[in-house]
């Protein structure tokens, strides 16, 4: 990888990480729903400037129907499926403990970059995931109590 790439996800492992505990403080006085809604106005909000800022929407009105589809399907199993359950399980259980078994979906990507984008499985891969489920059992005691 190159290292604009690098930077790119670091940036947004900071902002994923450091995001999520502005999460959890704010779901001390707001239910699960209310969160997710409230967020993704807040985001819409933000975007829609930007767009109209940056001049997006011209890009936007002349985008393919399919990828839009694409990022439709993304809408329903990322923030919707996936923003629900995660400020559901935030609400419920401790951040430290939530936060890495949400964080380790890259092992879903993998499989499904496999099935669905004829992205090889290769030993790193594989063992890369199969270090971060361990990583997750370790940090959040899955299988022990307390």
């Amino acid at each position: 990888m190159d290292s604009v790439t690098v930077l790119f996800a670091f940036l947004a492992l900071v902002g994923f990480g450091s995001g999520a505990i502005c999460d959890k403080l704010a779901l001390r006085g707001l239910s699960a729903s209310t969160a997710v809604i409230a967020r993704s106005l807040m985001t819409a909000g933000i975007f829609t400037g930007y767009g109209a800022f940056a001049g997006h929407f011209r890009g936007l009105a002349a985008a393919p129907a399919i990828p839009l589809a694409w990022l439709m399907a993304g809408v329903v199993v990322n923030p919707v499926l996936g923003q629900l359950a995660f400020y559901k399980a935030l609400k419920l259980g401790e951040a430290s403990r939530v936060i890495p078994i949400a964080a380790s979906y890259p092992l879903v990507t993998v499989i499904l970059a496999a099935l669905f984008l004829g992205e090889k499985l290769t030993a790193p891969k594989v063992a890369g995931v199969l270090c971060i489920v361990v990583g997750v059992g370790l940090v959040t005691g899955l299988g022990r109590a307390g």
